[in-house]
């Protein structure tokens, strides 16, 4: 019997959302570190002007769910989430076991895992989702579009992850390469995103002293193997030390690499979860260069798609310079979800554009 689109999203939302309400009870508490910081802000961090960390314990407070059990927090956030999604849209054919469709499924279950808590990516999951909605609905023009939504991530990156700020500028260099016709564009396209981020750091270290993958990954994974983290055996570093522009450069392409295609985390073969997030993203990364493909055969017809690919593209290029390890690197690609969400789906969102 086939199950109506509809139907089955809320039922699929409802589900994991009971789900989100047991996790608290089952999961081991170190699932839990970061969410009991940031509900009892042990060095009085909160704050709109302290970064991520200080902005998002300044929500909770002042929203009141740090009072809350972790469960019932799930229940608000996770209600909350799917009807953002839900207003994105339902495929036709959502109901269908299909690879594209279990992907999407298995990012369902990981809001219920990640952001059924106290976390910060509560907060980027609804910001990417207003993002989508100024290019989704034919509200704006596509150049007001652009500019409402570059003004959105230079202000995100103010108050809470400075590296949003760089996506508007990588977002342009790869669109600006794709509306050139010749062979292979994606693969350029990556290549000069890359490059813009790699200047980027290269501004940066001219100014502060250090490289950008230095300050936020390769220090922070440095301090972790020193103290002896359990958890570090996936951190994400660079074979070679960065002293100079061109070691930055490789260690940006290596951490893009590891993030967006961790085949190296095969190793680690005894440990399901890491399997599992490595099959993931593969069939991820392999499904978004497809549709980035379709969508150069389509513009200008889909050019606020292809933007909206572009900034997606930007971010992954980005994590190749700021994620610190695997598990990071997941948690954060489901804070952007409802990005990845559309553009898996664009054809059946079309209507609304």
């Amino acid at each position: 019997m086939r199950i109506e689109k509809r139907t089955f999203f809320i039922m699929l939302s409802i589900f994991l959302i009971l789900f989100g309400f047991i996790f608290p009870f089952i999961l081991p508490d170190k699932f839990y570190f970061d969410s009991e910081h940031i509900i009892t802000d042990p060095f009085n961090e909160k704050g709109l002007f302290n970064g991520s960390y200080g902005f998002t314990m300044f929500y909770y407070s002042i929203t009141g769910l740090s009072k809350l059990p972790f469960s019932f927090i799930a229940i608000i956030q996770l209600t909350i989430l799917f009807y953002f999604l839900y207003k994105v849209g339902i495929p036709e054919k959502f109901s269908q076991l299909s690879i594209k469709n279990c992907l999407i499924y298995l990012a369902f279950v990981m809001i219920a895992m990640f952001i059924g808590q106290p976390s910060k990516e509560f907060i980027t999951f609804i910001f990417i989702a207003i993002i989508v909605y100024t290019f989704q609905y034919n509200i704006f023009s596509f150049g007001i579009a652009i500019l409402i939504s570059s003004l959105f991530f230079f202000l995100f990156g103010y108050l809470f992850r400075p590296y949003f700020a760089f996506i508007p500028f990588i977002s342009m260099a790869i669109y600006f390469i794709t509306k050139i016709r010749f062979k292979n564009r994606w693969i350029f396209s990556i290549l000069l995103g890359i490059s813009v981020i790699v200047l980027l750091s290269l501004t940066y270290k001219i100014a502060k002293g250090d490289f950008l993958s230095q300050i936020t990954r390769e220090n922070i994974n440095e301090l972790r193997l020193n103290e002896g983290d359990a958890n570090a055996d996936t951190m994400i570093v660079s074979p070679i030390p960065i002293t100079n522009i061109f070691t930055e450069a490789f260690a940006t392409v290596y951490g893009f690499v590891t993030v967006n295609f961790p085949i190296n985390a095969l190793r680690f073969f005894y440990k399901p979860q890491v399997i599992a997030f490595v099959i993931w993203q593969l069939l991820m990364t392999w499904i978004i260069i497809v549709r980035f493909g379709y969508l150069l055969q389509e513009f200008p017809n889909r050019k606020k798609e292809l933007w909206l690919m572009c900034i997606l593209l930007s971010y992954f290029i980005i994590q190749g310079i700021f994620e610190p390890d695997l598990g990071s690197a997941i948690r954060h690609k489901i804070g952007i979800l409802p990005l990845i969400y559309y553009l898996f789906y664009y054809d059946d969102f079309k209507r609304k554009i």
